[in-house]
């Protein structure tokens, strides 16, 4: 981890220097994160603060207020998905308080969506990628997917292909499946999807949860009023899905 000096760097928004030098062995993008927040919009570095706050998964500064000038230590110890999170508000100037991995995916794939630049198939070489980025239990139900899908379409009992057989088995699928295979896999999902429908249902709830927060965020920045947003969790999506 890169070692941070014990006073932020001079700089704003309305005036960017160079930090101070670091002192030791340290990677030269040790203040990275710290710069690009102080040239978001006073929102997005609002909702960031916030994010680093609400976040819920296990982590050194869980429940606690994050100063300003505390950014770059935060982000540091932050963990691999709380960073992605952030970055992605910076990176999109989007404000959106985030408490788990789940809304910078939802978010994600509204925003690819209406730039056009979603892939709702993805290439094998891709899709193994990203299979290999996922968790085990998130691999376990991408690998699940195929005996369910079969068994929901031909009422035919087979076994989920192995690991070595997993890019054989994608490539010579339908495309409705591979379609299947790569939203379970984007939306990091630990349960299989057996239909089309399935994630045209969890997309339609996807989409209402973005809508809805996107308003609550106009409200924040008409307002100049910031509280905290209702994050809808997965495990309520599912409810609503399959109930």
């Amino acid at each position: 981890m890169p070692q941070v000096s014990q006073l932020p760097p001079p700089y704003s928004r309305d005036w960017v220097s160079f930090p101070p030098p670091l002192q030791g062995d340290v990677d030269h993008c040790a203040w990275a994160f710290q710069l690009a927040f102080e040239n978001a919009r006073e929102l997005v570095r609002w909702t960031i603060l916030k994010t680093f706050k609400e976040w819920r998964g296990d982590w050194a500064l869980r429940g606690k207020d994050v100063m300003r000038a505390d950014v770059q230590r935060s982000y540091s110890l932050a963990p691999e998905d709380l960073k992605l999170a952030v970055d992605w508000q910076v990176k999109w100037d989007i404000p959106m308080i985030m408490q788990n991995d789940n809304a910078r995916r939802w978010h994600e794939h509204v925003r690819r969506k209406e730039a056009g630049t979603y892939e709702e198939v993805l290439a094998p070489k891709k899709f193994e990628q990203e299979f290999e980025a996922a968790s085990p239990e998130v691999q376990r139900a991408v690998l699940h997917t195929f005996s369910t899908w079969k068994w929901f379409h031909e009422h035919v009992v087979i076994d989920s292909p192995q690991r070595r057989e997993l890019i054989p088995a994608y490539m010579s699928a339908p495309r409705p499946l591979q379609a299947v295979l790569c939203f379970v896999v984007e939306m990091a999902l630990d349960t299989p999807l057996q239909r089309p429908q399935d994630v045209d249902s969890f997309v339609a709830d996807v989409q209402e949860v973005v809508d809805e927060q996107r308003i609550e965020a106009k409200r924040w920045n008409i307002r100049a009023t910031f509280h905290s947003s209702n994050q809808i969790t997965r495990h309520a999506i599912y409810r609503k899905q399959y109930r």
